[in-house]
């Protein structure tokens, strides 16, 4: 568990009710990832949403003549894994550690469960993903056409 107000830090958590916060905040805990730690690969089953609190996590997609290309690198106060609040739960790209990272992490599940319970909660959460992927889409385009 952590306090309500390590969560409002982060602008996914702004227009979250206290209620609401408060129960996530009972299922978020704290993790330290050293530097080099491959956290997820493409196809993993996301079962935990991070918060990037510090440290730095480098995001690559895998092409399909088998090059692993880096599209993002993602830093303090950046969501990680949204994919597990969106079906099919799983990871859509690598993501490794460049640096000693500190993170929040949710229960997806659980989280999914305050979402259901919850209908404003879900929305106000799917909608702070929504334009995270926008961000992310428009990144990676411009990452893969910088390419020779």
């Amino acid at each position: 568990m952590i306090s309500p107000e390590a969560l409002r830090r982060y602008h996914y958590f702004a227009n979250i009710g206290e209620q609401s916060l408060k129960a996530l905040a009972m299922i978020a805990e704290e993790k330290d990832v050293p530097a080099g730690t491959e956290m997820f690969r493409e196809g993993d089953p996301a079962n935990v949403l991070h918060v990037i609190t510090q440290g730095e996590v480098e995001i690559r997609y895998l092409l399909g003549t088998g090059e692993e290309r880096t599209v993002d690198t993602l830093v303090g106060g950046e969501l990680l894994c949204w994919s597990a609040l969106i079906e099919p739960y799983k990871a859509t790209a690598i993501g490794t550690t460049v640096k000693d990272t500190h993170l929040i992490c949710l229960d997806a599940k659980k989280v999914r469960e305050l979402c259901d319970s919850e209908p404003l909660l879900g929305y106000q959460l799917t909608k702070a993903i929504a334009k995270l992927l926008a961000q992310r889409l428009e990144s990676a385009r411009v990452q893969l056409a910088a390419v020779d």
